[in-house]
């Protein structure tokens, strides 16, 4: 923490007091309330501020982001962050920060709420009490012990719903492309990989999968048709992921018994929704996003935003950046040395494509050995060590500022396709391996760290050899031939440059040669020039990782 810094932070809802009683009492903090201020005027104190916490109604988009120059946290007492823009945000060096946790139990549980409520018809037998009715028989249901349910999305409300509807007798299924049959079947659920096929078996279907690019629109008028005719569809997620107008008509259809949602593409509803027609209000059962409404789960999502927008803003550890790709402080000694080596690959990587090669277009990453089996790939999402590539790739063409969280962004902008392996370990117990395209040839790198924890590189293009990616290093190819090695040292010694390291790797009747020389000073062009007229050597490229912390 920086010493006497006062963060100033903007609360512009109301948000659990338990959260704004740890704002209140931090001594470095300067907490602004201003429930309900206009947007004019939230603006207006943007410039100021240094985080903010937010839940669903304060807008942090692109407009306010431009406007909040010191900010630099944003966090969401609760799951999503549909109000905030994360690219923007990202780019702007922004964490955001939400509450997945905290309102596990009551998502869950409201899940299940709907879903008896559903099949019972308990809404609408209350309604039909209230008018003065006694019909029982228009409102028999069904029971939910021996149904098939299809949970799509395992994260922890997933998870939690699979559990509570195992204890109602319901055989459980799962769906989610972002999560590893691995997983899946630590947990004791059979996992499906083909939607279609899920929804077709499935008497109950229920959504617990984040609003993303592809799960917008994922129940679509086609996917519903292929749900079991007399099915049950429920969405305590978020809105936009089912078409509801498609889903009003299924249920007008009866391609579907009943529905219930809680979350909306467009919310408050307005009076010409589809759900509130009434010649399906008795197959419909519809909630004002009550999702996270209970005290515990209020309480629970102000703490968690409001502590790790605290320790954000102190530079100390935190969880739940939904920006950031991976949390640096989770991996241990070892995984941060990987990190670091990744880190280092990418900028040689770069060099010495910019050294012969051109323009990189591709880079290919795969990681060998039991160090990698620990994290759990997931679909659409890189390593921390494949990120830590490209940050070093892009560190040489945009600096040092590029930062995790800016790299994947700045790939995806210039184009750049990446992709990422993962294999069984060959010469070396864990290794990095890099592969660039790029517009004239290929580079090639290989990296380890040793038991010693020694950090290595031991193959480039094809050439085996053994250096630290440390200190000024000297990268050149050469002809194999008797001379070059002292040659190069007479040229290095009469500039008072010293040689710290040396390494060479050979290719059986290559006639090549590939070298890295540590040396102790800074080379100059006049002196770089020198040593490429010397007549044998093809390219040289020069990297400074004195500089790279």
């Amino acid at each position: 923490m920086v010493e006497n810094k006062i963060w100033k932070v903007l609360i512009a809802e109301t948000v659990g007091e338990a959260g704004l009683n740890l704002l209140r009492d931090a001594p470095d903090i300067e907490l602004i309330e201003e429930v309900g201020i206009s947007r004019e005027d939230f603006l207006k104190k943007l410039p100021e501020m240094d985080a903010v916490l937010t839940r669903s109604g304060t807008k942090m988009d692109e407009e306010a982001l431009n406007a909040a120059t010191k900010l630099k946290v944003v966090a969401r007492a609760g799951v999503g962050v549909d109000n905030v823009n994360i690219p923007v945000a990202s780019r702007k060096g922004v964490v955001v920060i939400n509450a997945p946790t905290g309102n596990t139990l009551a998502a869950a549980e409201l899940t299940m709420a709907l879903m008896l409520s559903l099949v019972r018809k308990v809404p609408q037998a209350f309604g039909s009490l209230r008018s003065g009715e006694w019909d029982r028989k228009r409102f028999s249901g069904h029971q939910l012990s021996g149904k098939k349910v299809l949970v799509i999305g395992l994260g922890r409300i997933g998870v939690a719903v699979a559990q509570r509807c195992r204890a109602f007798g319901m055989d459980v299924i799962a769906y989610d492309p972002y999560t590893s049959k691995k997983k899946a079947e630590s947990l004791g659920i059979p996992f499906r990989t083909d939607l279609a096929d899920a929804l077709s078996v499935a008497d109950v279907v229920t959504l617990h999968m984040p609003l993303t690019a592809d799960t917008s629109n994922m129940i679509d008028e086609k996917m519903l048709r292929a749900f079991k005719k007399g099915s049950y569809l429920i969405n305590c997620a978020r809105g936009g992921i089912v078409d509801e107008k498609a889903a009003a008509a299924a249920v007008r259809e009866e391609r579907l018994a009943g529905i219930a949602f809680d979350v909306y593409c467009s919310e408050p509803l307005g009076t010409d929704h589809p759900f509130l027609a009434k010649d399906i209000g008795d197959r419909i059962v519809i909630t004002p996003h009550l999702g996270a409404s209970t005290e515990e789960a209020q309480t629970e999502v102000a703490m968690i935003a409001a502590a790790n927008m605290i320790a954000a803003l102190r530079g100390e550890p935190y969880e739940h950046a939904v920006n950031l790709p991976f949390l640096e402080q989770k991996l241990n000694k070892t995984q941060k040395a990987f990190l670091q080596l990744s880190r280092k690959m990418g900028i040689l990587g770069a060099k010495l494509a910019e050294a012969e090669c051109g323009a990189i277009q591709g880079a290919h990453i795969m990681l060998r050995g039991d160090l990698f089996d620990e994290e759990e790939p997931l679909l659409n999402k890189l390593s921390a060590y494949s990120i830590g590539v490209l940050k070093g790739l892009f560190e040489v063409s945009s600096g040092p500022e590029v930062s995790y969280m800016l790299a994947p962004l700045l790939a995806k902008d210039s184009g750049l396709s990446v992709d990422e392996g993962f294999g069984e370990p060959k010469t070396y117990k864990n290794t990095v391996e890099l592969t660039l395209d790029a517009e004239k040839c290929k580079v090639s790198l290989m990296g380890t760290i040793t038991e010693e924890g020694r950090m290595r590189i031991v193959k480039v293009n094809g050439y085996w050899l053994d250096f630290v990616p440390g200190g000024k290093l000297i990268i050149f190819q050469n002809h194999d031939r008797p001379g070059v090695i002292g040659k190069i040292g007479n040229i290095l010694g009469e500039s008072k440059v010293n040689i710290a390291n040396f390494a060479l790797g050979r290719k059986d009747n290559s006639g090549l040669a590939l070298g890295a020389l540590e040396v102790d000073s800074d080379i100059d062009d006049t002196l770089k020039k020198k040593l490429e007229k010397s007549g044998d050597m093809l390219w040289i490229t020069l990297i400074d990782f004195s500089e790279v912390k």
